[in-house]
C-alpha cells in the first residue's frame, strides 16, 4: 500500500503551492531586501569607521580621496540607528556612500562608474576581486598603508628564502609597495585639510 503523500508529484499544483508558498515569497522580495539592509549595513560601518578614524587624525591618499572623506561625512546621521528598508534602499542608492573597503587590494574604493577600471563602468558596483592600480576610484588610508608595508616586509622574507628569480620578483613587489606607501605619505590629506 502506497502512501497517498508520498505518490504526490512536485508537480502536483497543489503540493507546490502548499510547500513553497514561503520560499517563493522570499526569494521575490525577502532575500532581496534583506541583501539591500546588509549592503546599507555594511556601507554605513565602512564610511562611519572612515569618519571615526579622520577625527583621529588619519590620512587618505589617492585620486578619490577628497570623496572618500565627503562620504564619511555624511555617516554621521545614520550612526546609531535602526535602518529600514525604505532607508537601506536610500542609501544603497546614493552615489556619494558608494565605498567599499578592499582588504585584499590594502585599498578602499570610492566608486564612481564612469571612473571604474574593474568592469569599464558598466555596473552600478564595484567588482573588488578585479581592483587596477591606476583606477579613479581608489583611496588608500593609514591603515591600508600600514598593512601594505607589513606586506612588503613579508615578501623581503620570503625573498631571502627562495631562489634568484623568485626572490627577485618579491624585492620587486616589495618595492612597489613601499614606493605605494612613500607616495600616500607625500600626498595623503586629512579632515583638517579639507576644511
Amino acid at each position: 500500500m502506497t502512501n497517498p503523500d508520498r505518490s504526490r508529484s512536485c508537480n502536483d499544483p497543489d503540493l507546490r503551492t502548499s510547500v513553497s508558498v514561503g520560499y517563493a515569497s522570499r526569494s521575490r522580495d525577502g532575500i532581496h531586501d534583506l541583501l539591500d539592509v546588509e549592503t546599507a549595513r555594511a556601507t554605513i560601518d565602512t564610511v562611519a569607521d572612515l569618519h571615526d578614524d579622520l577625527e583621529d587624525g588619519l590620512g587618505v591618499s589617492g585620486p578619490a580621496a577628497r570623496r572618500a572623506i565627503t562620504a564619511a561625512a555624511t555617516a554621521v546621521q545614520y550612526t546609531g540607528t535602526v535602518i529600514s528598508l525604505r532607508q537601506a534602499r536610500q542609501i544603497v542608492a546614493n552615489p556619494q556612500l558608494a565605498v567599499y573597503d578592499n582588504p585584499n587590494a590594502l585599498l578602499m574604493c570610492v566608486y564612481k562608474r564612469e571612473k571604474a577600471l574593474c568592469h569599464r563602468g558598466i555596473k552600478d558596483t564595484p567588482s573588488l576581486d578585479r581592483c587596477v592600480a591606476g583606477c579613479g576610484n581608489i583611496a588608500r588610508t593609514d591603515q591600508h598603508i600600514t598593512k601594505i608595508l607589513d606586506r612588503a616586509d613579508l615578501l623581503d622574507r620570503r625573498a631571502a628564502r627562495v631562489p634568484g628569480p623568485l626572490a627577485d620578483r618579491f624585492r620587486r613587489n616589495a618595492a612597489r609597495l613601499r614606493d605605494l606607501a612613500e607616495a600616500h605619505h607625500r600626498t595623503r590629506i586629512t579632515l583638517q585639510d579639507t576644511a
